[in-house]
């Protein structure tokens, strides 16, 4: 009896340490995003907003240019993929990117594209 017990409260609390080890881990993920989202909008705002605006919609330039508006139904309704090949084959007046920023930039570059609604 008494090893059953023991047993239950072992068993108790490696139930108990994984979930605070789980919610643990996914705290530092959730505190991590919020660095990751600022980078890339930092990132955004060095190397795309000369021409697609701090908003995405257009710079003054970037409408002489007849860039999309990225926050547009059109560019929104991309497939992740179709943006990261844009953003690094580059398209009509856009330069491609693929030498320039490394993959990991270019996905957080799309993250963040699709806040721009």
């Amino acid at each position: 009896m008494k090893r059953a017990c023991v047993g239950m409260a072992v068993g108790t609390f490696v139930v108990a340490a994984t979930f605070w080890f789980g919610f643990s881990a996914q705290g530092a993920s959730w505190q991590e995003e919020p660095a990751a989202a600022s980078a890339s909008k930092a990132l955004f705002n060095s190397r795309c907003a000369l021409c697609h605006g701090p908003d995405g919609h257009g710079s003054d330039m970037g409408k002489t240019l007849k860039v999309k508006d990225l926050s547009s139904k059109e560019v929104q309704s991309l497939s992740n993929d179709d943006l990261i090949q844009v953003i690094s084959a580059g398209k009509n007046n856009m330069p491609p990117f693929k030498d320039s920023l490394k993959k990991e930039e270019i996905s957080g570059l799309v993250r963040y594209l699709r806040t721009l609604k």
